[in-house]
């Protein structure tokens, strides 16, 4: 059995910090991307794209720490973008009624304009 492993990586794009996820995101490693997500929002109004645009997968933890992390940037002021073209992930999205809380993008240029 073969296990799709979760790639993650962090830039800065001017006040912007676009944090990128590839892979599958599910119970195995949603303690890394929260680790990296708080990671990227440790400034003062962050503002944070998330692109999701590689991934595979995403399960319900998954989900759960992009709407905690959501709630936690709101609480202080901060910003939170997701890219996610059309696929699984977009989906889960919008099965769940998850979508309209968040801005999502088709593509990241879109999402840093």
């Amino acid at each position: 059995m073969g296990v799709d492993v979760l790639e993650m990586s962090r830039r800065r794009h001017g006040e912007l910090v676009v944090v990128s996820l590839a892979g599958e995101l599910d119970v195995d490693n949603v303690s890394a991307v929260r680790k990296c997500l708080s990671e990227a929002a440790a400034t003062p109004d962050p503002r944070l794209i998330v692109d999701l645009s590689a991934l595979t997968f995403i399960d319900t933890t998954g989900l759960g720490v992009l709407v905690r992390m959501l709630a936690s940037l709101r609480d202080r002021n901060g910003t939170m973008a997701l890219v996610a073209p059309d696929g699984q992930v977009l989906r889960r999205l919008r099965r769940t009624n998850l979508a309209p809380l968040f801005p999502i993008y088709d593509t990241l240029p879109q999402a840093l304009a």
